[in-house]
């Protein structure tokens, strides 16, 4: 028996008040249009044989809408093949949907009716039965939408003392079931069905008499082994197999007969079906009798339609089958999930996208509940998985953070990879010591630094630069009627771009709401266009090198922060500011002529400054740089170290100091190399 059964109604109770069935406004449709509605009828000859009565069956059975009807008491060979045609008018599927397999022919027969085929068809089991036999057959349901087929034993057992050779015969035909269904479930023997295969006994099973029948019908218990083998459990899972009990949804009543009357006497109808291979849907008892007006007319139906004299002397049973496939376990069909917009399918393969991700069938790699193959983003490596997806399972690398698979970068060339290790040069275990983007070995390699002394390193890494750090603490306050100014006085010159780190709370969070930032009177950027009113933010402005250097000239560096017109000084009670902080490297003092090489690497001969083997302009500059005058040491800006090169380059008459007697030796040699 199913474990889960209990938790099961109760999930299918809830679908059903979210979609269709609701008897209490006479709404008796399907939970979901997929289930597979089955009515046990015991019509007492009347259906079709009486005319007077066509009008109330037909509305009886328009109102229950079935898939499939097990008729019992149909009282004629003529009304048995009429039956076909009786439904398709009074529920026209399709034009000949409906057939037929009749039952023994005797007075009164049992009728499968299915808008489905009908295969595996047997009149009675092997060892036979008792009275009118079992009719048998597999309801061959489309395999696009359901996973099973369904195996239908229509019965009607003997009537109607409760003991004696009648309760005798309702135990043959209870040992005959249980054995063809444990029959059913093993290859071989009289009948092999498909493991899972969900059966149904169903019909009139007149069980007035002892307990005996009906405990074999459900536990398998057979009482003439002799005849009908061992016992046998009936469920797929060797457990007993369910007797569904039916109610009417507005007494509460599982009777089925009389159905003249409010309070039926006796529950001869049933239901007894494999739950481990089924889960039921909607299942009750339809009488009219109990129904209210409105119910009534929203069922289509009257009042004594189901009356034993306006139609049968039995009432109609219904049990809706959950045979389609529900992956995600939500009580809809998977078809209709998809259709209804309740699960997504990016692959178009039927299945529910969440589906086909618990089952494995799709990875979601990055667990956003999309199939990893129906990512459409970019996919710049070519191996079918997004870059996002690459990046989240670690599939690819991105080592500088910039959102890129790290061998698209290189193979885009937006980070090099010049040692061949397929890692950016930005992120390798290689130095790049000048920051130029080549690793040192790669800079060495392709000539773009030099070497002088053959350490390995660049050479303008070995100019014992330092950083040079200025904080301005909070300027407060900022706004367009109150700029702020941040002075650096006798500013070094850069040996690296400017960084100009900016914290500010201000009036922000519009486009038009920013501040401009200006050096020396020089406009550098605006920022904080893109921030938060009244939070704390922060942004970075860079500074080319020879761009600070130009501007400042080894003077003053005066920055100015300016609100624009729409930066309110009032707003955020009162308090704004702008923090700034700049950085930048300076060079040392082991590169005196400041010519990119270390000192020990120079060879500064008379007048060639720079130790470059040419006199040229930047010679010259260094010559005004050292020049002091008749009598004076040099006395040169460049670095505390220089004063000796420039008597070394530039005292061409070795009387001590740089003067114009000096150029007028060193000018034609100028001239000569320019």
């Amino acid at each position: 028996m199913r474990a889960g059964f209990v938790c099961m109604v109760v999930v299918t109770g809830i679908a059903q008040a979210a979609l269709a069935f609701d008897p209490s406004v006479g709404d008796f449709s399907k939970v979901d249009p997929l289930d597979v509605r089955i009515v046990s009828y015991n019509v007492e000859a009347n259906f079709i044989s009486d005319a007077s009565r066509d009008a109330a069956f037909a509305r009886v059975l328009q109102a229950l809408s079935p898939d499939i009807i097990v008729f019992q008491e149909i009282g004629s060979d003529s009304a048995e093949m009429q039956i076909p045609g009786r439904l398709d008018a009074i529920l026209p599927y399709g034009a000949g949907d409906w057939e037929i397999h009749g039952g023994q022919s005797t007075v009164i027969r049992t009728v499968i009716a299915s808008r489905f085929p009908l295969t595996m068809t047997l009149q009675d089991t092997i060892p036979f039965s008792s009275t009118r036999g079992v009719t048998l057959a597999l309801a061959d349901l489309p395999d696009d939408t359901y996973p099973v087929d369904v195996y239908l034993m229509g019965v009607h057992l003997k009537c109607c003392n409760s003991e004696g050779d009648e309760d005798d015969l309702r135990q043959r035909s209870a040992d005959a079931i249980a054995s063809w269904m444990g029959d059913a479930r093993m290859p071989g023997g009289n009948i092999t069905l498909a493991p899972q295969t969900p059966m149904l006994v169903l019909g009139d099973f007149n069980l007035v008499g002892g307990p005996g029948p009906e405990n074999t019908l459900i536990t398998g218990d057979i009482f003439d082994n002799v005849t009908f083998g061992p016992d046998v459990k009936g469920d797929w899972d060797d457990s007993n197999v369910t007797d569904l009990t039916p109610r009417d949804p507005f007494t509460l009543d599982a009777d089925t007969w009389p159905s003249g009357t409010t309070n039926p006497s006796s529950r001869l109808d049933r239901f007894i079906y494999t739950d481990s291979a089924v889960i039921p849907g909607a299942f009750f008892v339809f009488n009219t009798v109990t129904m209210s007006g409105s119910q009534l007319a929203a069922a289509g139906v009257n009042a004594n339609d189901t009356a034993s004299n306006v139609t049968a002397d039995h009432l109609p049973i219904v049990m809706d089958l959950r045979l389609f496939i529900d992956c995600n376990d939500n009580g809809i069909a998977d078809p209709n999930d998809i259709t209804e917009g309740t699960s997504d399918d990016c692959n178009g393969n039927g299945v529910p996208d969440e589906c086909d991700i618990s089952g494995g069938h799709s990875p979601d790699a990055n667990e956003d509940g999309i199939p990893d193959e129906c990512i459409t983003g970019s996919d710049c490596n070519s191996n079918g998985i997004d870059d996002a997806v690459d990046l989240f399972t670690q599939e690819s690398d991105d080592c500088n953070g910039n959102n890129v698979p790290d061998e698209c970068d290189i193979a885009e060339g937006t980070s090099r990879d010049c040692n061949n290790t397929d890692i950016p040069d930005e992120c390798g275990e290689g130095i790049d010591c000048n920051g130029n983007g080549w690793l040192d070995v790669c800079d060495l390699d392709l000539g773009f630094s030099t070497d002088c002394n053959a350490s390995g390193v660049p050479d303008d890494c070995e100019l014992d630069v330092t950083t040079f750090s200025a904080n301005s603490g909070q300027l407060i306050p900022i706004g367009f009627v109150l700029p702020q100014e941040f002075d650096i006085p006798s500013a070094p010159a850069a040996f690296s771009d400017v960084r100009i780190d900016i914290e500010s709370l201000a009036d922000y969070g519009q486009a038009s709401e920013f501040i401009s930032v200006f050096l020396n009177g020089n406009f550098i950027d605006n920022v904080f266009g893109d921030a938060q009113q009244c939070v704390p933010e922060q942004r970075m402005l860079t500074i080319p090198r020879s761009t600070f250097n130009s501007i400042v000239n080894s003077g003053n560096a005066n920055f100015d922060f300016v609100g624009s017109s729409a930066v309110n000084v009032n707003q955020c009670g009162g308090f704004n500011y702008v923090d700034v902080t700049v950085s930048y490297l300076v060079d040392g003092e082991n590169d005196c002529n400041k010519n990119m090489l270390p000192d020990e690497c120079d060879t500064v001969t008379m007048g060639d400054f720079d130790a470059d083997g040419a006199m040229t302009l930047n010679d010259y500059d260094a010559y005004t740089n050292c020049f002091e005058g008749p009598g004076l040491a040099p006395n040169p800006n460049i670095s505390s170290c220089a004063q000796a090169l420039c008597l070394t380059a530039f005292d061409l008459n070795s009387d001590g100091d740089v003067d114009l007697m000096d150029f007028w030796m060193w000018q034609p040699m100028l001239s000569a190399n320019p």
